[in-house]
């Protein structure tokens, strides 16, 4: 489906993949999936591409159309990644989930989706930076509003992330495996680079008032294959 978009669209010069057709907005919840499938997949303490410092677990559990990049859990990384051609790119800025094991937290749906909705939307109005940035280039210029508008995902249709048993949340008792999950953020779609040497910078900012509550950075020293 991905890769048909530029088939089907105009603007196929352009890097960022559009959320404007339903092609578009339908691959941004689709790869939010994704993404959380695999960041969530592999060991928390090992092999996490979120805690990664260097880029050395850039390739783990990749596979597919789509090559999946991570930002952090609060603070800024440099990673070096190589990836091989023809790839798509997909990564948050900045991203949330939620999940809600057997519902235990909340035992029916409606109130676990009433819940995420309204957490969702709270840190969606505080969020106060956003970058895209390739080789130098703002992608969509620097217009936070215009940013959110254009990169935003809300996924409130329950799905399941079959959640690694060493993870982020084994230290309070969760054991992981399939989970009951929503997610949102501002995400980006990238078309394949061209082969060689790119620098891509992203990551998000939550504030409180006119204080920093959560910053996410993430610098890549990306090699895409001839």
């Amino acid at each position: 489906m991905v890769l048909a978009l530029c088939a089907m669209a105009t603007g196929c010069d352009d890097p960022v993949v559009s959320q404007d057709s339903n092609a578009g907005a339908k691959a941004y919840k689709k790869h939010a999936e994704g993404w959380l499938a695999w960041a969530l997949g592999q060991p928390h303490s090992t092999a996490s591409p979120i805690l990664d410092e260097t880029g050395e677990f850039c390739d783990e559990g990749q596979s597919g159309k789509v090559w999946y990049l991570a930002g952090t859990f609060g603070g800024p990384v440099e990673r070096t990644c190589t990836i091989p051609k023809r790839k798509h790119l997909y990564f948050p800025l900045v991203n949330r989930w939620v999940i809600n094991p057997e519902f235990e937290f909340w035992p029916t749906e409606e109130e676990y989706l009433a819940f995420a909705e309204e957490w969702f939307s709270v840190h969606r109005a505080h969020t106060c930076g956003l970058t895209l940035r390739l080789d130098g280039e703002d992608l969509l210029g620097n217009d936070l509003e215009d940013l959110d508008e254009e990169l935003y995902v809300k996924q409130l249709d329950i799905f399941e992330t079959d959640i690694n048993p060493d993870n982020w949340a084994t230290q309070f008792g969760f054991l992981g495996g399939p989970t009951p999950t929503v997610t949102d953020g501002h995400w980006a779609l990238l078309r394949p680079l061209e082969p060689g040497e790119h620098v891509l910078e992203f990551g998000g900012e939550v504030c409180e008032g006119e204080v920093s509550g959560f910053t996410t950075s993430a610098v890549y020293n990306l090699v895409v294959e001839e």
